[in-house]
């Protein structure tokens, strides 16, 4: 099955640096995941979006704190969905004080045609992401947002959404991978914001341990959504 990644950049996924394309590609049934482990050179916050920051430590998906040369780690873990799409889990621990988590699951949504994001451990914020390929590198932006009630969705209004754009690519020079994300409001400008590197391993997974994390049982929003 082919990976979600390479299904929403498409017919330019070998445009992309090859070890992006080995990191990126993952699939599910490989029976491993893939685990990055860096520093963030900087964790950038605005004050005037520190509410809805920390209403995110709820649900483990946004977080106030700040800061420069802090260390992260994310895991990538491939599965399949309830819907027999290609999905991925992703689990991010920032060591800020107190230290944080970022978890979001992203599954391949056959009726917008993209990947839909679901944010948090209980995925009650969603979004469509957009992939492409951009000079070797890969690059997501954030679409239509919602709110999850259930199977239900309600759009955000524009002046509620985000404009969230991120870029991740390989330094050859370095033999690291580099990510720069900004997240931005019509109101507020800057959300929040880093940049970072970080190396990429590939570890063995459990395919008999479930996690609760994955959203695989819920429905999507649909095309008119």
């Amino acid at each position: 099955m082919t990976g979600l990644f390479e299904r929403a950049v498409g017919d330019d996924w070998d445009t992309l640096h090859p070890r992006v394309r080995e990191r990126y590609g993952l699939e599910s049934g490989e029976d491993r995941e893939a685990v990055g482990v860096g520093r963030m050179d900087d964790l950038e916050r605005s004050t005037l979006a520190l509410p809805v920051l920390w209403l995110g430590t709820i649900d483990d998906f946004l977080f106030p704190e700040g800061g420069t040369d802090v260390p992260f780690r994310i895991t990538t873990e491939a599965f399949v969905d309830d819907a027999g799409n290609e999905a991925l889990f992703l689990h991010r621990t920032f060591e800020t004080d107190p230290p944080r988590e970022f978890v979001d699951t992203l599954r391949w949504n056959p009726a917008r045609g993209c990947i839909t994001d679901l944010f948090g451990r209980r995925g009650l914020v969603a979004a469509d992401l957009r992939v492409r390929a951009d000079d070797g590198a890969l690059a997501l932006s954030i679409g239509t947002q919602w709110l999850r009630a259930g199977d239900t969705y309600v759009a955000l209004p524009d002046r509620l959404s985000i404009d969230g754009r991120l870029r991740d690519w390989y330094d050859a020079e370095s033999a690291r991978f580099r990510v720069a994300a900004e997240i931005t409001n019509s109101l507020i400008g800057t959300v929040f914001g880093y940049t970072g590197t970080f190396e990429s391993d590939f570890r063995a997974v459990d395919r008999d341990a479930t996690t609760s994390a994955t959203h695989g049982g819920v429905d999507l929003p649909g095309e008119n959504a």
